[in-house]
C-alpha cells in the first residue's frame, strides 16, 4: 500500500527553479503538485511544500534526498509541524507540557490561516505566509 507524505522545505529563492527541476526528474513531482510560500517575516528562503509518495510503503531517508525538509500537516492555509501543534496547545491553554488533553483540545484554525507554525529549539515560532505563483 501506497503512503503519501506532505513536506516542507526551505530554499533560497534562486533555488527555486532548480529544486522544481530536482523534485520532477528524480521523484517525477509536476511543478502543478508543489506549492511555493514566501514567509513574509524572513524573506531570505522561501518554503515549499509537495507531497511524496512512498511506494508499497518503502522507507525513504529523507535527510539525504532532502536535507531541509520537515514533514507537515495542513489545516486550511495554516501550515504546521506535530510538535509546534502540541506547543501552539500548550500555549493555547496556558498549560504545562503532560497536563493537557492535547487530543481534545480544538485549535481556532482561523486565527492561524495563511501561517507557518515551527517548534524551532523548543520554542513555539509563527510566520506569516503568502503564497507565490511562478
Amino acid at each position: 500500500m501506497n503512503k503519501t507524505i506532505l513536506l516542507a522545505t526551505f530554499i533560497f529563492p534562486e533555488r527555486v527553479e532548480w529544486f522544481l527541476d530536482y523534485l520532477e526528474n528524480k521523484f517525477n513531482i509536476s511543478r502543478d503538485k508543489v506549492f511555493i510560500f514566501q514567509n513574509l517575516d524572513d524573506e531570505s528562503k522561501v518554503v515549499i511544500t509537495f507531497k511524496l509518495v512512498l511506494i508499497n510503503g518503502k522507507r525513504i531517508n529523507l535527510k539525504k534526498y532532502f536535507p531541509n525538509a520537515i514533514p507537515i500537516h495542513k489545516k486550511g492555509t495554516a501550515i504546521y509541524t506535530i510538535n509546534a501543534l502540541n506547543k501552539l496547545i500548550e500555549m493555547e491553554t496556558g498549560l504545562e507540557a503532560g497536563n493537557i488533553d492535547y487530543k481534545n483540545h480544538r485549535i481556532k484554525w482561523d486565527n492561524y490561516q495563511d501561517s507557518l507554525i515551527l517548534n524551532n529549539h523548543n520554542e513555539l515560532t509563527i510566520y506569516k505566509i503568502k503564497r507565490v505563483f511562478l
